[in-house]
């Protein structure tokens, strides 16, 4: 009786210990989706400054009637290639994802909502978002070990917003993040 005590006390022991190694090592291998890197994840730097969210579910973004882009809502990203990589230069696509469950329709419709990307102080970039899911605003950029700040700014053109629908635009709300996928640019 007693041996039987034993073996059942000791295969507890074991499935907990089994338990515990798997869950660790599912705990530590995780990555977040909202980090996309392609190659050595140790020779990139990218910097999303204010964070990458531009509204939330718990506090979507509200625009105001912008005249530009100057007068919208902003986030910013710093990438390089650092020193220590192995490869010389690489490859980055800046990605607008617009939630198709926050984000007011009547944002994507008529030109409404646009977007600049800026590259220092440079406009590299513009556009209107028109759809939910993933939007390229700016592609082919040049990684190198100096440090590229890229702004995007997001605002409701207030040219294309009419009395007919003005209610609905200033009632409506937004969610979105900005992400970049880096690359090695070496062949």
């Amino acid at each position: 009786m007693k041996n039987k005590k034993f073996i059942f006390s000791g295969l507890i022991v074991l499935t907990i210990i089994i338990t515990v190694s798997v869950g660790t090592y599912a705990w530590l291998t995780w990555s977040s989706s909202n980090i996309n890197i392609t190659g050595g994840a140790d020779c990139f730097e990218v910097n999303y400054v204010k964070g990458q969210d531009i509204g939330s579910d718990s506090s979507p973004a509200k625009f105001t009637l912008a005249k530009s882009y100057t007068e919208g809502l902003s986030s910013v990203i710093k990438v390089s290639l650092k020193n220590t990589c192995k490869i010389t230069n690489g490859v980055g696509t800046l990605l607008l994802n617009t939630d198709n469950k926050v984000t007011s329709n009547v944002l994507l419709n008529n030109n409404i909502l646009k977007y600049q990307v800026l590259e220092g102080t440079t406009k590299v970039a513009s556009g209107s978002v028109t759809k939910t899911g993933e939007l390229t605003l700016y592609s082919n950029i040049s990684i190198t070990t100096t440090e590229k700040q890229l702004t995007v700014y997001l605002w409701i053109d207030g040219n294309n917003v009419t009395n007919s629908n003005i209610k609905e635009v200033m009632a409506s709300s937004y969610k979105g993040n900005i992400s970049m996928k880096v690359a090695s640019g070496d062949l």
